[in-house]
């Protein structure tokens, strides 16, 4: 496969990201976001998917973000979504088509990728569409909402306690950056996950729902949060078909 290291700045640093350059011009660009509870994972994480999506006609793009601890929210939140700006305002060159950009994401990739899916921010910056597989989508109230597990990279994430800080908390979530201009979005989540609760895809589901923003949920039963072999097969059939569907054709 065609891969090329490229650099985008965000935040003062100049960070790195793969480019998987389309078969033929014009295709739609798929941005495919690492997990790792936003302390760890690189951009590498993500080759397969992007060499798979590639293959199929599309162009596709593995950003690297900031990591907390050292860089807590909202840097790596900032990182895809200047990302997706800088790299839209390049698609002449790099081939793809600016109009058709979707996102893809898995756990903490996946919040990220919700996360370029809110109302409120530049055009540019969000995505046409949004795969989120089971991502965190609500980080208020964690200790309730969240397994013990994940309590101590939430609260690295964030950076400062939730006490005297839920406006921080509540920008960081998701939901609650629903609105009607929100894209269409595809949550998908294993009903055995251990680490990130199903009933966070469900309040995204609900959340864009409200607003009369096209959604798609699959639930795989007895999937948990590092999916089978099957299970992630049927998670591919679910995103080509969803991507196929909302970016249009790749050729």
């Amino acid at each position: 496969m065609v891969r090329e290291r490229r650099h985008y700045l965000s935040g003062g640093y100049e960070l790195p990201y793969d480019y998987f350059p389309p078969p033929r011009p014009g295709a739609p660009l798929v941005v495919c976001i690492h997990g790792g509870g936003w302390i760890s994972g690189e951009p590498e994480g993500m080759h397969d998917v992007a060499e798979r999506l590639q293959a199929m006609g599309y162009a596709a793009a593995t950003p690297a973000y900031r990591l907390a601890p050292l860089h807590p929210f909202p840097a790596a939140v900032s990182d895809v979504r200047t990302f997706l700006g800088q790299v839209r305002a390049q698609a002449g060159v790099l081939g793809f088509d600016a109009s058709r950009v979707g996102v893809l994401g898995n756990s903490a990739g996946g919040h990220l990728a919700a996360m370029c899916g809110s109302d409120g921010i530049p055009p540019e910056s969000r995505a046409n569409a949004v795969v989120a597989i089971c991502p965190i989508t609500n980080v208020t109230d964690h200790r309730v909402r969240h397994f013990p597990i994940s309590y101590s990279f939430l609260e690295q994430f964030m950076g400062v306690p939730p006490e005297g800080n839920e406006g921080v908390y509540r920008e960081a979530s998701p939901v609650f950056g629903v609105g009607p201009g929100s894209p269409p979005h595809l949550l998908i989540h294993g009903t055995a996950d251990d680490i990130v609760p199903v009933e966070q895809s469900d309040e995204l589901e609900r959340a864009l729902m409200e607003q009369g923003v096209r959604v798609r949920k699959r639930i795989l039963e007895g999937e948990g949060h590092s999916f089978s072999f099957g299970g992630w097969a049927e998670i591919e059939r679910e995103f080509d078909a969803f991507l196929g569907e909302e970016l249009g054709p790749v050729g």
